[in-house]
């Protein structure tokens, strides 16, 4: 077909790109995806959840990476070497893929060969020309003069355009790869392609990054991911309606809905992007939509590095950036010592069942402070919603102004907590010292920290109900009652190096198992109002100009129906381990 002036031109252009846009749009929704049921939050009726076979399974299945190696080469049936280079071989259309299973962990490349075009790397959109002789080009541009550029295509072949030959340009936001170009593969080639892929790397790495595999839940369990693309993931909270709002370090707001990440943040604010300094907690008040708050504690640099904890305003998929009501200011972490003032920042948020809001600090290496009621380091504080301080909070008589906020002491790094249905005790869990320690903390507690390293305590203080060594514990929620017995009103935590999540009784702290691994880096884990528990996984170490973007991702676990009766607790006392 030639076309005779520009107006058929632009008409022919856009029809292309709408049409690769509606094609991409169908295969996502359509690509081996089945209905699972899933009990409602309730437990009663079951609510059908789309989950993409391919995806659940490579999730959840190790793969071969050697039949994967053969998959990737195949010229035929994959294509991948076509366009991909890895080690000394292939092509250079797309991205180099040398070390990709060190950057990113097992959902980010699921979604990337189903979704190629959820998420493109910067310099790889595609351009379609629209030609003056009537020919219609599209590929990535490599190069481009004043006088002309060179755009390789899907097929690898090269061609050289003349930009006085060019009647239109339109960079499209669809990958060059094709949606469909795995279809032909049984979930078990397309997970051991995905094996092969995430052998791809470098080896060594901070504590953490060796992680690789497929996730492990108990059977009547599934896994699907929820979001890709997340950069130093910190910390989340769900919305009522399923919408989710995380917490990236580098001090932005992003929202998860409808299952993807949303390419605009909902804020951005002003953070020390320091090591484990930077954006840190985020909650919601207890009665959003109604009231729209959003609270968040971050560090910031200005006028000195410092804890800010405020109150801030969402409207729609929105935070209103100049809503800002600053509710308490931390310490000068400039002038309170420490080995590594950056790090051990804590930096939680809950509101408690008597509509407080309550707040992790950790001591930021400045150990001695931590039992101190005139630092606010190593401590939980609680004020109320607006900022005013309690006044039956513990010491309020025996301190003045912000510290009167203190409602407990002795911490290290109380990095994430939760309160238990029904009581006001809250569940923290504190990175170590010597172990890593999970607290029941109550009005008034002293965990005693640095007076006792953690582990076993004095009876002077408070003692961890479960302890083991030193790694990095993390995460802290209470199941919902929509889960069967044995998981139902249980609490579970992380491990960030280990990548694993426990549950315990917590009537019977001593009979606890291991509920997941093979995550890469959990930082956070929360239960949302339809039933799911919602995991952050940070795949990153602390924030520093080595940080990598767009490496985390947020995953569910869904109860389906068919859960084991009985869950064996791993043998022993933890207050033995």
């Amino acid at each position: 077909m030639r076309f005779v002036d520009s107006q058929p031109v632009r008409k022919m252009s856009r029809i292309i790109t709408a049409i690769v846009l509606l094609a991409s749009l169908v295969s996502q929704r359509s690509a081996r995806a089945d209905d699972i049921a899933t009990p409602d939050a309730s437990g009663n009726k079951p609510v059908a959840v789309r989950v993409d076979i391919r995806a659940q399974y490579a999730l959840t299945h190790p793969g071969d990476p050697n039949q994967g190696r053969l998959l990737f080469q195949d010229q035929e049936r994959t294509r991948c070497m076509v366009c991909h280079q890895l080690g000394r071989y292939g092509g250079n259309v797309g991205p180099a893929l040398n070390g990709i299973g060190g950057k990113f962990d097992r959902p980010h490349l699921i979604e990337s060969l189903l979704e190629p075009s959820r998420e493109i790397v910067e310099g790889y959109n595609v351009t379609n020309l629209a030609l003056k002789d009537g020919r219609v080009l599209s590929g990535i541009v490599k190069q481009e003069s004043r006088v002309d550029l060179m755009l390789v295509d899907a097929q690898a072949e090269w061609h050289r355009v003349q930009l006085t030959d060019i009647e239109e340009r339109v960079v499209s936001k669809v990958s060059l790869m094709p949606e469909g170009l795995i279809k032909n593969l049984t979930k078990e080639e397309f997970t051991d392609l995905i094996a092969y892929l995430e052998s791809q790397r470098y080896g060594g790495g901070s504590p953490g990054a060796n992680l690789a595999g497929a996730y492990s839940f108990p059977e009547g369990f599934t896994v699907s991911t929820v979001a890709t693309g997340i950069t130093a993931a910190a910390t989340f909270e769900v919305l009522p309606d399923g919408r989710v709002l995380i917490c990236e370090q580098n001090g932005f707001v992003r929202v998860a809905k409808d299952g993807r990440l949303l390419p605009e943040p909902a804020l951005e604010v002003d953070v020390e992007r320091n090591r484990e300094r930077g954006l840190l907690g985020v909650t919601i008040d207890p009665n959003f939509p109604e009231k729209p708050y959003v609270y968040l504690c971050r560090v910031r640099q200005y006028p000195y590095t410092h804890h800010v904890v405020s109150r801030w305003t969402m409207k729609g998929d929105k935070i209103d950036p100049n809503s800002e009501v600053v509710l308490l200011e931390g310490d000068n972490q400039g002038r309170i010592g420490g080995s590594d003032p950056a790090s051990a920042q804590g930096g939680a948020l809950h509101f408690g069942p008597d509509g407080c809001l309550y707040i992790s600090l950790g001591e930021q290496t400045a150990a001695p402070h931590a039992r101190s009621i005139n630092s606010l380091l190593g401590k939980i504080l609680r004020i109320n919603p607006d900022g005013s301080i309690p006044k039956d909070n513990p010491f309020y008589e025996q301190t003045t102004d912000k510290y009167r906020s203190i409602w407990a002491k002795g911490l290290r790094n109380p990095y994430s907590f939760a309160i238990r249905p029904g009581t006001n005790s809250l569940y923290v869990t504190d990175v170590g010292g010597r172990f890593e320690e999970l607290n029941v903390v109550n009005v008034g507690d002293d965990m005693g920290w640095p007076s006792y390293d953690h582990g076993p305590t004095s009876t002077a203080f408070v003692s961890p109900i479960h302890y083991y060594q030193r790694s990095c514990i993390c995460g802290a929620a209470f199941s919902t009652p929509s889960w069967p017995e044995p998981y139902r009103n249980k609490f579970f935590f992380a491990d960030f190096t280990q990548g694993w999540i426990r549950m315990l009784d917590p009537d019977k702290p001593e009979d606890y198992s291991t509920f997941g691994e093979g995550l890469r880096r959990p930082v956070d884990l929360r239960f949302g109002a339809d039933g799911r528990m919602y995991i952050l996984v940070r795949n990153a170490w602390v924030l520093d100009r080595w940080t990598t973007q767009g490496t985390g991702s947020l995953v569910s676990v869904q109860y389906t129906g068919t859960a084991r009766d009985k869950v064996a607790a791993e043998p022993g006392n933890s207050a033995k381990r």
